[in-house]
């Protein structure tokens, strides 16, 4: 995979236009089209802030040998709708590590849930940092 390649990759799952990811680098979009295209490349300063900018090592970049595989779905996407307990490493949440709750939305940012307290059903957002566990409830087959 070429270096265009994998700057076009990163670009994508973050969901940057070029445009975008020009300004945010300080360059014009020419140069990032050159980059994309592999008609030109980043001097090692700018791969270095390309490489800080996606948070990958300057040698994943620069590796033509590595393969960067990326999936605009973030892996939490797979969990909305199932039952579980969350356990997060905030005092604000305690309660949610022992009551099932239903994952209604997530992204990058965010976790969105419903539980029941008191007969009424509660729904909380969470920031993703603060989960440090989650434990899926299977539904029983019939």
């Amino acid at each position: 995979m070429t270096l265009g390649e994998k700057i076009t990759q990163l670009r994508k799952k973050q969901n940057l236009t070029a445009e975008k990811l020009s300004k945010n680098l300080q360059i014009t979009r020419q140069t990032l089209f050159n980059w994309e295209n592999d008609i030109t490349n980043p001097d090692i300063n700018q791969a270095k802030q390309i490489a800080s900018y996606f948070n990958i090592s300057l040698d994943d970049l620069t590796n033509n040998q590595l393969k960067i595989n990326c999936n605009k779905k973030n892996i939490l996407t797979n969990l909305i709708g199932k039952k579980c307990y969350i356990a997060v490493e905030t005092d604000d949440y305690n309660e949610l590590y022992d009551t099932l709750c239903t994952i209604i939305e997530t992204n990058q940012d965010w976790m969105k849930i419903s539980y029941k307290e008191k007969k009424q059903t509660v729904e909380k957002l969470i920031d993703i940092d603060l989960i440090s566990a989650i434990k899926i409830i299977e539904e029983e087959q019939n």
